[in-house]
């Protein structure tokens, strides 16, 4: 009867602690939400193209809020995919549809890039397909004009 008695508690210490660490209930505090990038914030650069500054857009958590530390993932859906992916078309020659449709070709052109930055840079990102603040500060945007008519060039 003491074995079959100690067996009930320890099941029932096992599911109470399965049970608080789904709900965030443990002593360890729950990792914050993710934040994904919702637009794109417009970034003016040093060069200068026929007498008029150049300007990159770089998602951003809303627009023109220069707040990077933001994710554009798979299933995204919005203006900060759209940027993303003119950037790896012009920059990284990616050919992807600029839909602003974040899906598997536009993660896997993610994840091609995070592996040429990490070969030529020994930057150390992780090639997961998601565009974070880390595979940000590494990426070279595509450049447009002051009247807003996209480049070819990439800062």
């Amino acid at each position: 009867m003491q074995f079959r008695t100690t067996r009930i508690k320890l099941v029932a210490v096992v599911v109470g602690a399965l049970a608080a660490a789904s709900l965030g209930l443990s002593g360890t505090p729950a990792s914050a939400a993710e934040v994904h990038c919702a637009n794109f914030t417009t970034l003016q650069r040093g060069g200068t193209i026929d007498g008029g500054s150049l300007y990159i857009h770089r998602p951003s958590t809303t627009p023109e809020s220069g707040n990077y530390n933001c994710v554009v993932a798979r299933g995204d859906h919005n203006w900060a995919v759209r940027a993303l992916q003119e950037t790896l078309n012009t920059c990284y020659k990616q050919g992807l549809q600029e839909d602003s449709d974040f899906g598997p070709a536009t993660e896997q052109a993610v994840r091609n890039v995070q592996t040429a930055i990490n070969r030529t840079w020994n930057a150390g990102l992780s090639v997961d397909g998601r565009f974070g603040p880390q595979t940000s500060s590494w990426f070279s945007f595509k450049q447009f004009k002051a009247d807003g008519t996209a480049t070819d060039g990439c800062w």
